[in-house]
C-alpha cells in the first residue's frame, strides 16, 4: 500500500497545486478569460439581424465555451481541497449557474440570462480583483457618508418631484400627471441624463427644473470625490504596508 509521504503521492499533490494555481492565476486562467471575451463578442453579434447566416457558428461557440467551462468546473472540484465549499462560494455558484441552461436543455430567454454570469468570472483576474478589493474597502470606509448623501438626495428628488407635479399637472397631464411621472423626470434630470421626453413649461416648474439641473452636478461629483479620496487613502496605506 502506498504511503502518503511517498514520492508519487507528493508528485500528485504537486500537480494538483499547479493546476489550482494555473486556474486561479496562470495560463488556464487567462485562457478562460479569453474565452469569456470571445463568448461576449459572439453573444453580441448573435443579436445582429444581418448576421443571422452565422447562427450555426455562434451556437458552436456557445457549445464549445460551455463544454470548456464544465470541464474547468470538474477539474477545479478535483484540485481544491474542499469542493463543496467552493461550489457554495460566489465563484462556484457563478460557475454552476452559468452552465445550467444548456445542462437542463432549456433555452428560454430568462434562463439564457444566466449565461451572462460568465462575465463575473473576469473578476478572478489578479489585477482586476485587487482593484475591486480596494474599491470595496473605499466604499466601506465612506459608507456612512454615502448613506447620508443618498438619503438627502432621495429626499430632495422626491420633494422636487412633488413640486413639479404641483406646478405642471394641469398644464401637462400627459407628462406630469402623477407624482411617479414627475419622480421619473426628476431622477432623469438630477442624474444629468436628460432623455428629453418632457420638460416644464410653467414658471414654478422651470424654477424647480433649474435647481435640479444645478444640484444634479453635485449629485454626481460629491460621491465621486468621496470615493476617489478614499481610494487614494487606501492605496497609500497599502504602499506604506509594503514598505514596512
Amino acid at each position: 500500500m502506498e504511503q502518503p509521504d511517498s514520492p508519487s503521492a507528493a508528485s500528485r499533490l504537486t500537480v494538483r497545486q499547479r493546476l489550482a494555481q494555473s486556474l486561479d492565476d496562470g495560463p488556464l486562467a487567462y485562457l478562460i478569460q479569453a474565452l469569456i471575451l470571445l463568448y461576449m463578442v459572439s453573444l453580441t453579434l448573435e443579436t445582429v439581424p444581418s448576421l443571422a447566416a452565422y447562427a450555426d457558428l455562434f451556437e458552436a461557440i456557445d457549445i464549445t465555451v460551455t463544454a470548456i467551462f464544465i470541464t474547468e468546473l470538474v477539474v477545479r472540484c478535483v484540485v481544491v481541497e474542499r469542493p463543496l465549499r467552493y461550489l457554495l462560494s460566489f465563484y462556484g455558484l457563478v460557475d454552476v449557474l452559468s452552465i445550467l441552461p444548456p445542462l437542463i436543455g432549456i433555452n428560454s430567454k430568462g434562463l439564457r440570462l444566466l449565461r451572462l454570469l460568465r462575465v463575473a468570472k473576469l473578476m478572478k483576474n489578479k489585477k482586476l480583483s485587487g482593484a475591486v478589493r480596494r474599491l470595496k474597502l473605499a466604499v466601506i470606509e465612506i459608507a456612512d457618508d454615502l448613506l447620508v448623501f443618498t438619503f438627502i438626495s432621495c429626499l430632495f428628488t422626491y420633494f422636487s418631484a412633488y413640486l413639479l407635479y404641483t406646478f405642471e399637472q394641469e398644464a401637462q397631464p400627459e407628462v406630469f400627471g402623477s407624482i411617479p411621472d414627475a419622480l421619473w423626470w426628476s431622477v432623469v434630470t438630477l442624474t444629468t441624463v436628460g432623455y428629453g421626453d418632457g420638460y416644464p413649461i410653467t414658471g414654478g416648474g422651470k424654477f424647480c427644473a433649474a435647481l435640479l439641473m444645478l444640484i444634479g452636478i453635485g449629485i454626481i461629483a460629491i460621491p465621486t470625490g468621496l470615493i476617489t479620496t478614499a481610494l487614494a487613502s487606501i492605496e497609500e496605506q497599502q504602499r506604506q504596508e509594503r514598505k514596512g
